[in-house]
């Protein structure tokens, strides 16, 4: 049966809504894809852009070393951070040295430049390399220093010999301070440095000499900003008798036996070094061998207060 005008009106008039129907759903199918598409992409670049950084997780002081308990990883936004942000990598490059297999032949110690607030991401700007952490390295303790008033944990100091006529020689130096606490009680004569061999035959040959001289002190003096200042050269020339046993000493570490002997070598820094020293200890020759046996007796026994204090802070009956 034909269709009237109006059935016929209906009809295309639906056909057409359904066409235009189909038509806006598949611009709007379209346009979500679309922005899928974008969002995916977006997601992908943004995925791209995140790195796994170290941020300091504590705060660290200038020359303090830098070790794993004071990091901790974050995933970052790597457009919103520094380039040369230190990655897990990066700071293992730092402090390992590999062979060519991979293994870690030895550690360097990795220390910061300046003082690092809790939540500032580590850059290679702000570390330094302190040199290979050699085998001969020991930990010591002294209590014959003169030490500053505000001297605290984690400074660096160089350790210098002054003679009471006034001349003044670094015996060992840019060293970090450790001062021993007994459950909150900080030692008032006592530090730790780590040294080396070469560098404790040194330093022992200058304590004694400091207690044959009446009147020569062994003090420390701190360093302002230990991360970029460099280490100070070592003026203190020790006596003949101990520039022998370093030489026999199968312990020290030859770079520095050799950087020893030049500077003992040299005979006008020798002689500008010894003479006063030598002259010293000539003039108090009479009672040399009484003072240093004098101030060794009070060593010791400042050594072993120290040992009680330790010992009680373990919280036993001693």
């Amino acid at each position: 049966m034909a269709k009237n005008p109006m059935q016929r009106k209906a009809q295309n008039s639906f056909l057409l809504g359904m066409l235009i129907t189909l038509l806006i759903t598949g611009l709007i199918i379209a346009f979500l894809i679309l922005q899928l598409t974008k969002l995916t992409k977006d997601q992908q670049k943004a995925k791209s852009l995140l790195k796994q950084v170290y941020v300091v997780s504590q705060d660290i002081e200038s020359g303090e070393p830098i070790t794993g308990d004071k990091l901790t990883m974050k995933t970052v936004d790597g457009s919103t951070i520094p380039a040369n942000a230190l990655t897990t990598a990066d700071l293992d490059d730092k402090v390992n040295v590999f062979d060519e297999d991979g293994n870690i032949i030895k550690k360097v110690e990795v220390i910061s430049k300046i003082k690092l607030l809790q939540g500032t991401v580590l850059t290679s700007e702000m570390i330094a390399e302190t040199g290979e952490l050699a085998a001969d390295l020991r930990k010591q303790e002294y209590n014959m220093f003169v030490i500053p008033s505000q001297l605290t944990t984690g400074q660096y100091v160089d350790v210098r010999l002054r003679l009471p006529n006034g001349k003044d020689y670094i015996v060992v130096s840019h060293k970090r301070i450790t001062i021993p606490d007994y459950e909150g009680t900080l030692s008032t004569n006592t530090v730790s440095l780590n040294m080396s061999e070469i560098e404790i035959l040194t330093l022992s040959c200058a304590i004694v000499e400091s207690y044959k001289i009446s009147g020569s002190l062994l003090y420390v003096n701190q360093y302002i900003e230990p991360g970029l200042q460099t280490a100070a050269t070592a003026t203190y020339i020790p006596d003949d008798d101990t520039i022998n046993l370093i030489h026999r000493d199968p312990n020290c570490v030859e770079e520095a036996r050799q950087a020893l002997f030049r500077r003992n070598n040299d005979a006008a820094n020798k002689t500008a070094v010894r003479n006063p020293i030598n002259n010293g200890l000539n003039e108090n020759s009479e009672n040399a061998t009484e003072n240093a046996a004098n101030a060794l007796k009070e060593e010791l026994q400042r050594a072993q207060e120290e040992r009680q204090k330790y010992l009680e802070s373990l919280g036993g009956v001693y």
